[in-house]
């Protein structure tokens, strides 16, 4: 039988804003936000309860808790690259999940100072090696957290030293792939007695899907 997967070839040529940071850095700044939107502008367009179409509980907005994570992009010989993170398998919540950097905002905390905290405890990546470009909206998740991407550009001379305790490895994507919309598809989940989509990313070396999935999708529709 076929497999219905989107293709994992990339262009062999790739446009300057996919390979070239000063490209990117031009383009990336024109789709996204300055600042973090007010959750009330977006909390009906964007999170798992859209591709759910699920109607969420009235409370499900006052509720939500904030969070904020790293979408950290890095130049390598071959082009432009996401890096994510492969949750370890001994954490009691979304263990071996795929993810961004990233975890709650503290009291007094911004999120752009939440995403760069998050980044360093996790995969040992300096804020000071990190150029902040402007944040994706608002992403509200299917297990209450209301979470800001910040995206930044990382480094490539960058050393990662994932914390055993959080992250089992970090690994890197294609952005050609991660920006594509083409590239994703919907799953299905039966999970707390509803029937729920999510999205996919297919990739060789990882499942990648849920909210990070998602989050990436929104970036790819905004670029």
């Amino acid at each position: 039988m076929a497999d219905a997967r989107p293709s994992l070839r990339l262009p062999v040529t790739l446009a300057p804003d996919l390979s070239e940071p000063d490209a990117f850095r031009l383009r990336a700044r024109r789709a996204l936000f300055e600042e973090p939107l007010d959750p009330q502008r977006d909390a009906e367009r964007f999170g798992c309860h859209v591709i759910a179409s699920i109607l969420p509980e009235p409370e499900f907005w006052d509720k939500a808790k904030p969070a904020a994570v790293l979408v950290p992009v890095v130049q390598r010989a071959e082009g432009l690259n996401l890096v994510l993170t492969e949750r370890s398998a001994g954490l009691s919540t979304h263990a071996g999940q795929v993810a961004f950097p990233g975890g709650r905002i503290e009291p007094g905390e911004s999120a752009g100072v939440a995403a760069l905290r998050e980044a360093e405890e996790e995969i040992g990546l300096p804020p000071v090696e990190v150029e902040p470009i402007g944040f994706l909206p608002p992403y509200f998740s299917g297990t209450g957290f209301r979470v800001q991407p910040l995206v930044g550009l990382v480094s490539p001379e960058v050393r990662f030293a994932p914390d055993p305790g959080e992250v089992a490895r970090v690994f890197e994507v294609p952005l050609a792939l991660v920006l594509d919309p083409a590239r994703y598809r919907r799953g299905e989940i039966f999970w707390r007695g509803r029937e729920r989509s999510f999205y996919i990313l297919d990739y060789a070396e990882a499942y990648i899907w849920g909210v990070t999935a998602g989050i990436m999708r929104n970036f790819a529709e905004r670029f």
